[in-house]
């Protein structure tokens, strides 16, 4: 089964943009464009969370346009699964008006439906509007609302331009207009019909309905208790109990003769959909119980955690990063003599932007061009010779964990990409390879970074060649570079944990989702392959670690116990002990807690 997929656009400048934005801006602006995406006879989009309406009922009326994005092949059970995985993603809170808006969503969302990317005149609307002088005035405005954008833009000093009354209130109205959606469900719904219960039953995983009316005094009891115990059990952003307030004597339909409510107060439970259970009376323990078994059964503990686990539990769940600040001046001076051989000669702007990098880097200030950097990488990159890279590489190495400079690779990281491919595709030497990893690893610095452009299923993610690098360097013949490279594959499988941590805590909100069976497979795959050939204890340590972190919590259709039970790892294993590479506490730890893992996944 197909459908066809359409970008609807909308104008939250009601026509204002269009009329307004010559003698303003100096540039003619046709809208301020909201969109969202049609598929399977619903309309998504991003304000207040991800909403759905049937299409053109929205709070924004009807389209100013309809792009055909083409058709999808994915099932609506897919596209359902796909957008519930985004809703930690896509929250209210991450909204940003300039950087982080309807329209990236629309654009995820298209490029994961047909791989077509949204018109670019709709994504770089932002930054067209902000490089013009109203823009500029504007932004101080918008930077307050919705905090600093990381977009390209121009933050020299602009002609003065003073928003006007009109213009200031253009802009509030966008704002509120492009934040504006459908109420998020509370977790206690007070309902008058039995359409409204079977509403929320079929839109829950698990439901309890309390069946109250005003004459019982049983039921003002228990009522604080139950919506405070439902509070209780709905810590998480994701609601995992709904609770329905039922009064039998205001219900307008037979609601109460359909459920069969002879009493109050009456407790039904309801789990997918079904009735699982139910009792009568104002038992407190009773419904705690109750309330609680019905969790069990609706979110099963993962059968990990039903054995003793303490080496791998244990396990820090941090990347391990490359941030300390190299000789700076021997860097430079390295790095100026490669110009000179190269007969590469900087402009003064370059030269300055260089000498920016390293106070920058020495804490002699707070701020640098981050924008002009990335385009002298691309010049130097290209110009320098493969054994000259590594001086540039290093800085750069050290510069991607500031959050000033990993943040301004959010919108486009397609530059790091670039430098990881060097590592497998040129030429290089040791000194070359060895920052390319570390980049690599320090990837990980910027949670959102790493997941969004480097281990996540997006369309639009440089997945393949990190893990190309990877694979290619665990094999090295050099040992510092198999430890760098055993550093990265630790951060992939850190990431890997961390997301499943949150899933199973109910707080997950990485970037997006990152379980991929085939992509692990090749991973792990590429780790046991490498763990087979180390001798270097250290190295052992950080792969066996990295092979615990994809096989703990993994789905129960994960294919990754099994391969490691048919690569015979636990007999890897006992030879690598019998050798006396294996000997420290930890490492023996974590083997033990494999093997179990391994066992459990082939019972």
């Amino acid at each position: 089964m197909s459908s066809s997929v359409k970008l609807y656009v909308y104008d939250l400048s009601m026509g204002l943009a269009k009329s307004m934005s010559v003698a303003y801006t100096g540039k003619q602006i046709d809208g301020i464009w909201h969109t969202s995406v049609v598929v399977y006879g619903k309309e998504f989009f991003y304000g207040q969370g991800i909403m759905i309406t049937p299409p053109g009922q929205s709070q924004h009326g009807q389209p100013v346009e309809t792009i055909e994005m083409g058709d999808t092949f994915l099932p609506l059970e897919v596209v359902m699964e796909y957008i519930d995985s985004q809703r930690s993603i896509f929250t209210p809170e991450r909204y940003h008006l300039l950087d982080f808006n309807c329209n990236t969503f629309s654009n995820d969302l298209c490029q994961f439906l047909t791989g077509k990317a949204i018109p670019n005149h709709i994504t770089d609307l932002p930054a067209e509007f902000l490089n013009t002088p109203l823009g500029q005035s504007f932004l101080p405005h918008i930077e307050g609302m919705f905090g600093r954008s990381n977009l390209n833009i121009n933050r020299a000093p602009q002609p003065p331009t003073q928003p006007t009354p009109e213009t200031v209130s253009l802009l509030q109205n966008v704002s509120s207009s492009a934040l504006s959606g459908a109420s998020v469900a509370n977790v206690i719904q007070n309902v008058r019909s039995g359409a409204d219960i079977d509403k929320w039953i079929s839109e829950y995983k698990a439901v309890i309905v309390f069946f109250t009316s005003a004459s019982c005094p049983p039921c003002r009891v228990i009522h604080p208790k139950f919506e405070e115990l439902i509070k209780e059990k709905n810590d998480h952003p994701q609601i995992k109990i709904l609770g329905v307030v039922a009064d039998t004597s205001s219900l307008v339909d037979a609601a109460a003769m359909k459920y069969n409510i002879r009493a109050t107060p009456t407790f039904q439970l309801y789990l997918n959909g079904s009735k699982y259970s139910e009792f009568k009376g104002a038992d407190y323990a009773e419904l705690k119980s109750q309330i609680d078994i019905l969790l069990f059964e609706a979110y099963p503990p993962h059968p990990h955690r039903k054995v003793l686990l303490r080496s791998i539990v244990d396990q820090p769940n941090v990347p391990i990063l490359y941030t300390t600040v190299g000789k700076l001046d021997i860097i430079y001076n390295k790095l100026y003599e490669f110009l000179e051989k190269d007969e590469i000669r900087l402009t003064s702007e370059q030269d300055t932007l260089l000498k920016q990098v390293k106070n920058y880097l020495l804490d002699k200030t707070d701020t640098m061009d981050v924008k002009g950097w990335s385009q002298l990488i691309d010049v130097l990159i290209q110009k320098l010779s493969n054994d000259h890279l590594f001086p540039i590489l290093d800085l750069f190495r050290t510069l991607l964990p500031r959050r000033h400079v990993s943040s301004f690779y959010l919108s486009n990281a397609i530059q790091i990409a670039n430098l990881l491919e060097i590592g497998y595709t040129r030429d290089i030497n040791k000194a070359t390879w060895l920052m390319i990893l570390r980049i690599g690893c320090n990837i990980f610095s910027n949670s959102q970074l790493s997941v969004t452009h480097f281990t996540s299923l997006l369309p639009s993610s440089h997945r393949a060649q990190l893990t190309q690098l990877l694979i290619t360097s665990l094999l090295a013949s050099d040992q510092q570079i198999r430890q760098t490279a055993a550093s990265l594959v630790y951060n992939y499988s850190t990431s890997i944990a961390n997301e499943r941590l949150e899933k199973e805590n109910g707080t997950f909100s990485g970037t997006a989702e990152q379980e991929d069976d085939d992509w692990e497979i090749e991973v792990v795959s590429a780790i046991v392959d490498a763990f087979s050939k180390e001798t270097d204890e250290g190295i052992v340590h950080r792969l066996l670690a990295a092979l615990a972190k994809f096989l703990f919590l993994a789905p129960v259709d994960s294919s990754a116990g099994p391969l490691l039970s048919t690569l015979d790892i636990e007999n890897i294993m006992n030879e690598k002990k019998k050798q006396g590479i294996m000997v420290s506490s930890k490492v023996l730890g974590i083997s033990r807690d494999l093997a179990v893992l391994v066992q459990q996944s082939t019972q």
